[in-house]
């Protein structure tokens, strides 16, 4: 496995952050207990998540969908199948995460608004492009851009899985025009998903040896990760700055980024 491939996984590994998992919920007001019920499980879940209980919330988003499939709730067997999926993909469970997936955007019987078939479509793209799969990736996000429509608030989101395919392909300048395209869309819109175009903007440059561009954008990466209190982003972006300093020749200051990494993923 290419080195390319292997850091292509890290910057993956919570690429996408999409309607479940950033607070966004029903559409639709709350009109009886089920729909209560099913409310406060996803609030849960998402919390849970947030605090890296993955097994956890997995088990409060199906408590939630269980309650809109029995009203057939559609915006909520959305999102919560979405966020079903997401939760797999991070726990590793790759076909389970796909089975997810499958199932909304296979499903003939409920019609569900554009912005979930772009979402999962986009989050199939991810799932291949972290199982190296480049072609299968682009793809599935070409069908995403054909979900999503103009006025979709996904584009930001696209503009990143686009920047890490051709990233994966070797081809780092079209890699940062995506990442900056990007940047441009999330700055204002996500804090979190602008930090993952930050980061896949700092691989690219990393890889054209701009490497004061690069540590820009991890150091500002850095700081957006630590206000939004997320482990595994915070992780990445000392991953990658153990990477520049090796690239610079400085062993000491990248084994140090090296052992702040590895504290993270041993913490409690």
């Amino acid at each position: 496995m290419s080195a390319t491939t292997i850091h292509l996984r890290q910057i993956l590994f919570l690429l996408c952050a999409l309607c479940g998992l950033s607070g966004c919920g029903q559409v639709e007001p709350v009109r009886n207990a089920k729909q209560l019920h099913a409310v406060e499980y996803g609030q849960r879940a998402l919390r849970a998540f947030q605090l890296g209980n993955y097994e956890t919330a997995e088990n409060l988003y199906q408590q939630a969908l269980r309650r809109d499939v029995e009203i057939e709730n559609i915006d909520g067997i959305a999102v919560n199948t979405l966020n079903l999926a997401r939760v797999n993909r991070i726990l590793g469970r790759t076909a389970r995460a796909h089975a997810y997936l499958d199932a909304l955007l296979q499903d003939d019987a409920l019609q569900y608004a554009p912005v979930y078939l772009a979402t999962a479509a986009t989050e199939k793209a991810a799932l291949y492009l972290q199982a190296n799969d480049l072609a299968a990736a682009e793809s599935w996000l070409g069908k995403a851009e054909a979900s999503c429509g103009d006025d979709c608030p996904l584009h930001g989101v696209i503009a990143n899985v686009r920047s890490a395919i051709v990233l994966g392909t070797g081809d780092a300048v079209s890699s940062l025009a995506w990442g900056e395209r990007a940047a441009a869309v999330n700055r204002n819109t996500s804090r979190m998903e602008y930090a993952n175009s930050l980061r896949l903007l700092a691989a690219a440059n990393l890889s054209l040896g701009q490497f004061e561009n690069a540590r820009s954008q991890l150091n500002e990466a850095l700081d957006l990760d630590k206000s939004l209190g997320l482990p595994l982003k915070i992780r990445e972006d000392l991953l990658l700055l153990a990477r520049l300093h090796d690239a610079l020749g400085q062993p000491q200051q990248a084994k140090r980024y090296q052992e702040r990494a590895a504290r993270l993923s041993s913490a409690p």
